[in-house]
């Protein structure tokens, strides 16, 4: 499917003071292999570089603000998405690849509690009933669907204790809690960012969960939607978050002091384009 993705951003200047030198460094897309980005333009002109865990992201200037002034930057994106499933094509995984991943993507972290009591206590039922990796991953994909009642966006991200003890959540919690049962058994998860297009409805924001598993690499999990190591078309992907638990979408600095931060919003809007036009 080819879809064309409109991204506008909205600074302002909430404040009294003049906002000056601002530099927003906004996430556009990350790497997957059923995701290919044909074209990206940025208003005004910015620089698109690639970050941390192949992250793309536009560095934009913004204009000193004045109080009570906006800026507005927009992003348009073509990419063409395809259906995939990761299991039906089996790949080596070196075994320093293994190692190092388990050394990067295994450690607690803020929202994924691996040594929480409750964490540790699903994770050992888990491994008690499991012989391997993808064993293990499979059951505790299911545990969580089935222990965590699925809930509309919430206000807050819980983390993965407070999902486990709650017994609700959104994709998020699903996410969280999947990612700390896999790195309490040394299993490298990570989490994804992104959007499900429903085609005649608005995008629908959404965290998933990457996993690597030996002679598979890195396939994707979606305990919230009960997709595990398939991902349609539907899906664009946004956001790494592996080595660390929480990149925002938009991380604005500025110089000087303001009485009251800038607010910064964002409005994503997809659709399909036809033969390279919309």
């Amino acid at each position: 499917m080819r879809l064309k993705i409109e991204m506008q951003a909205n600074v302002h200047n909430r404040g009294t003071q003049k906002l000056r030198r601002g530099l927003m460094t906004w996430h556009l897309f990350t790497d997957m292999d059923n995701q290919f980005v044909e074209m990206i333009d940025v208003f005004p002109p910015a620089r698109v570089t690639e970050r941390a865990e192949k992250n793309m992201v536009a560095i934009v200037k913004v204009p000193d603000l004045n109080p009570g002034e906006s800026f507005s930057p927009t992003v348009i994106l073509r990419i063409d998405t395809i259906t995939r499933d990761w299991l039906m094509e089996p790949r080596s995984t070196p075994e320093l690849m293994l190692a190092r991943n388990r050394g990067i993507y295994c450690s607690m972290q803020k929202y994924w509690e691996t040594q929480d009591d409750i964490i540790q206590e699903m994770s050992q039922k888990v491994a008690e009933r499991t012989g391997d990796d993808e064993s293990y991953a499979r059951l505790a994909f299911d545990i969580v669907r089935d222990s965590v009642k699925l809930k509309t966006h919430l206000d807050h991200r819980r983390g993965a204790a407070r999902a486990a003890r709650e017994r609700e959540g959104d994709c998020d919690e699903h996410a969280d809690l999947y990612i700390a049962l896999l790195r309490a058994v040394r299993i490298p998860a990570r989490r994804i960012v992104g959007h499900v297009f429903r085609r005649n409805k608005e995008p629908e924001a959404h965290a998933w969960c990457e996993i690597y598993l030996e002679q598979k690499g890195w396939i994707p999990v979606d305990p919230a939607l009960g997709n595990f190591g398939l991902m349609t078309e539907n899906y664009f992907s946004r956001i790494k978050e592996g080595q660390v638990s929480e990149r925002p979408t938009i991380h604005l600095k500025w110089s000087g002091i303001s009485t009251q931060p800038p607010t910064v919003e964002e409005e994503v809007k997809m659709s399909i384009a036809t033969n390279g036009k919309d």
